[in-house]
């Protein structure tokens, strides 16, 4: 299951794949099914680079950028950590083109301090490092990783996200998707967050 967080939305009345948002390359998918609440996806296995951190599901972070304690947030350090790895801090000393979403893999783990939740941030490795990716420093927390094709259910929301607001969303995604003939399958444990601009840039 995927979220998206995302803005201005198209107008198009027979909406198509992004393939660049803003001159940066989007990471590639089709759309299986339209509906007014939902998109069911196809997104192909593809490379990105990704920095997990994990967080006692209790602990809330502060979710307003550039507050006093914003930048030692789990989520920003992870987003500056890939920057770094995309604008040269590779074994290769490679720049890689920013591409969009930053996608976040979320999943959750009981252990004996309680529930961990575990967000691998990634960043989507353009078409031209895909075959040939620039290998991360061995000092550094990077890795790239191949993930698996997958057919996801996407629900678009703008707007800057809180914690709250992606778990209000993901319940609505699941309101929405209860009539579905394969609701049964669809794996409601492991999801996405997907957000289409930097962390600390402001909206209007």
């Amino acid at each position: 299951m995927v979220f998206s967080w995302m803005f201005g939305a198209s107008e198009a009345t027979e909406p198509t794949p992004e393939t660049q948002r803003g001159g940066y390359e989007c990471a590639p998918y089709t759309i299986l099914e339209n509906h007014p609440q939902y998109q069911v996806r196809n997104y192909p296995s593809r490379k990105w680079a990704t920095v997990l951190h994990e967080k006692h599901q209790h602990e809330a972070n502060n979710d307003m950028p550039m507050s006093k304690e914003w930048k030692q947030q789990p989520q920003n350090k992870s987003f500056m950590k890939l920057f770094g790895y995309i604008t040269g801090a590779n074994e290769t000393g490679s720049k890689i083109s920013m591409t969009v979403p930053v996608s976040t893999k979320v999943t959750t783990e009981e252990q004996d301090g309680g529930v961990v939740m575990k967000e691998e941030m990634g960043f989507y490795v353009p078409t031209e490092h895909q075959e040939s990716t620039p290998t991360p420093k061995a000092d550094q927390e990077v890795k790239v990783v191949t993930r698996p094709e997958m057919v996801a259910y996407v629900r678009e929301f703008g707007g800057f996200a809180k914690d709250k607001d992606w778990q209000e969303q993901k319940e609505q995604l699941k309101q929405d998707l209860q009539g579905r003939d394969d609701f049964s399958q669809i794996d409601f444990e492991m999801y996405y967050r997907q957000g289409f601009d930097a962390p600390y840039k402001f909206w209007g």
